[in-house]
């Protein structure tokens, strides 16, 4: 799944292959998977507890497991897709 590796129309995977200039947000946060998931304030209906840094790949796993989250992670991605404009960098 996209989310879970990182890929796709997300700004930060996108600048680091040179694919974009920016790898912000609309919202102005750096656009990751993980911010849009917990803080991006266009998926505040989808937004699940951040985990602290040291604990991310774990709270990966753990959304990856639970049926809850993952029907978030893909209302975020569908949301995303439906709405791409509102994702492109300021």
């Amino acid at each position: 799944m996209l989310f879970f590796s990182q890929h796709g129309t997300f700004p930060a995977y996108l600048k680091r292959f040179h694919l974009s200039d920016s790898d912000i947000c609309s919202c102005g946060g750096i656009g990751t998977a993980l911010h849009y998931a917990t803080e991006c304030i266009y998926t505040v209906s989808w937004h699940m507890r951040k985990p602290a840094p040291n604990f991310e790949q774990e709270w990966l796993k753990r959304v990856a497991n639970n049926l809850v989250s993952r029907h978030k992670i893909r209302g975020i991605i569908k949301f995303m897709s439906e709405n791409r404009d509102l994702f492109r960098p300021p």
